[in-house]
């Protein structure tokens, strides 16, 4: 009988639950009203732990609360009668971290509000079978505050009755997940720069397309794949044809404006994955063609000779407009013992210079 009494006492006083009213077992409501106690007595304590008891039936996806901490009301700002289901609709996300292991360390498994909702039975089934629940929610008050709060239960599961009570403790982390986030962003921007810095320090500044640096950066590489595939590599060296007088008519500025759009230009004609357009130096241009044999590689360069004839080039600071002509040297081999990178790119440099010497506007080729 002192079971009853106190069970009468618990529906006179602030009880908010289901179970001590209804048809279930004295077992499980004598249980539930010694855990009811002892909460009550641990929230008198003013920790800043917010105790909790929550219940569920096996049967069925609608979970309530048999006790709640004043305080869990306070954050929340709610004063009605459904409180499990304001909690519900004010997680924005629901985070776990698990312990891999030393050299993996923790990973971090994070579910939004549209997908919680839909695995909150799934959820309930592992709780039911691990007997332990340690999660992080991201929730928003009445008042759209943010608030995170870190989520540690145990799960007792009563067969006769088919219910699962969850005696929980929740702890305010708004600070550590707050900071958290924070460092997140750090890194994120972090991230950002660095590769903005890498794209800087393999890109040309004035022109836009690979620098210098990544077309050896990428000579090396293809010559080795290609090496191990048996596969030819074609380059091609461009020069603008009198460039120098193109700079002493029109200014540097205008010459600025030379380079950036035949760069753009020679780009437009080599698309293909894994070809590479470089700026080499000064008003020279370098085209790596992977795969690619000699006659392929001067159908190519005819594309790019032909277009930057015709390219009209607009001068940024002037009304004017000019054409300038390309002169290119071709070498296309197979890497092999007795053929470098190097070697090939020397061919490539002599075709150039004889293209030169025959008049510009024209291609010579050299296959080895």
């Amino acid at each position: 009988m002192a079971i009853s009494r106190d069970i009468d006492l618990h529906i006179d006083q602030q009880y908010c639950g289901n179970i001590l009213r209804d048809d279930y077992s004295e077992t499980l409501k004598a249980q539930l009203t010694r855990y009811i106690n002892c909460f009550r007595n641990f929230e008198r304590t003013n920790s800043p732990a917010i105790p909790y008891i929550s219940a569920w039936l096996e049967t069925e996806k609608i979970i309530w609360y048999e006790f709640v901490s004043n305080r869990f009301l306070s954050i929340l700002d709610y004063q009605g009668d459904n409180l499990a289901d304001f909690f519900k609709k004010s997680i924005l996300e629901r985070r776990i971290y698990k312990y891999l292991d030393y050299a993996i360390g923790v990973k971090k498994e994070t579910i939004g509000q549209q997908e919680l909702s839909g695995n909150r039975k799934e959820l309930r089934e592992e709780s039911k079978k691990t007997g332990f629940v340690e999660a992080v929610y991201k929730i928003s008050n009445k008042q759209n505050k943010i608030i995170w709060l870190k989520d540690q239960a145990t799960i007792e599961t009563y067969e006769t009755d088919r219910i699962c009570l969850s005696l929980g403790c929740l702890t305010v982390v708004t600070k550590e997940m707050e900071a958290e986030e924070q460092l997140k962003r750090v890194e994120e921007n972090l991230k950002k720069t660095n590769q903005k810095l890498k794209c800087l320090a393999v890109s040309d500044g004035l022109t836009k397309i690979p620098n210098r640096r990544r077309f050896d950066e990428c000579l090396k590489q293809e010559w080795k794949r290609l090496a191990r595939e048996q596969k030819s590599l074609s380059l091609i060296m461009c020069d603008i044809d009198y460039f120098k007088l193109y700079n002493d008519n029109y200014g540097h500025q205008a010459g600025d404006d030379c380079l950036y759009a035949v760069a753009q230009a020679i780009s437009s004609k080599v698309r293909r994955p894994g070809d590479l357009v470089a700026r080499y130096g000064g008003e020279e241009f370098a085209v790596i063609l992977p795969n690619t044999s000699v006659d392929q590689a001067i159908h190519v360069a005819e594309g790019i000779r032909a277009t930057i004839q015709q390219l009209q080039i607009v001068h940024s600071q002037s009304p004017i407009s000019s054409f300038v002509t390309l002169s290119l040297g071709i070498s296309s081999g197979v890497p092999r013992q007795n053929l470098t990178a190097a070697t090939l790119l020397a061919v490539a440099d002599r075709a150039l210079y004889g293209a030169k010497q025959q008049g510009r506007n024209r291609i010579a080729s050299k296959a080895l």
